[in-house]
């Protein structure tokens, strides 16, 4: 938030209120941790200033097998322009040498991802750039009742 008004960007969210009741399994503090990283990254290189940056959030419950649910989320964070240059793009799907300190930090976090059974993608359009991370997490027994 601080880099935000640093940089005189605004955040726009689109993020469904019925997120938040959900309970599902897994590691909540790396989960925020990947998450911030790629917003991070997208903060800092959007246009300033006043510029913005949004994130957009899509959950989908799917039934598995009788005993299984999951909740099929996807993460996009967006921002005009060109966005993160190719060299940082290149870090975070290379897995050996790195050039940017940031590279290291976003493929880190694409691994982490991936041991999460989840995948990032970076996407750029004509005029605007994102991340795309997708993660399914088994919802608890309590919430799989619920759902229909």
């Amino acid at each position: 938030m601080i880099l935000l008004r640093e940089r005189n960007l605004q955040l726009i969210r689109d993020i469904p209120e019925e997120i938040k009741t959900f309970a599902v399994y897994g590691d909540q503090s790396r989960i925020q941790q990947v998450l911030a990283d790629f917003l991070l990254n997208m903060v800092r290189y959007a246009p300033s200033p006043d510029g913005w940056v949004e994130i957009h959030v899509f959950p989908r419950i799917r039934q598995i097998s009788d005993g299984l649910t999951l909740l099929h989320t996807e993460f996009r964070m967006v921002c005009p322009g060109e966005g993160l240059p190719a060299e940082l793009i290149q870090d975070m799907f290379n897995s050996n040498l790195w050039v940017t300190q940031e590279g290291l930090g976003l493929s880190m976090c694409r691994r982490i991802l991936k041991l999460m059974s989840g995948e990032v993608q970076y996407i750029r359009e004509s005029e605007r750039c994102y991340f795309l991370v997708i993660i399914e997490l088994p919802m608890t027994r309590k919430d799989s009742k619920n759902v229909n």
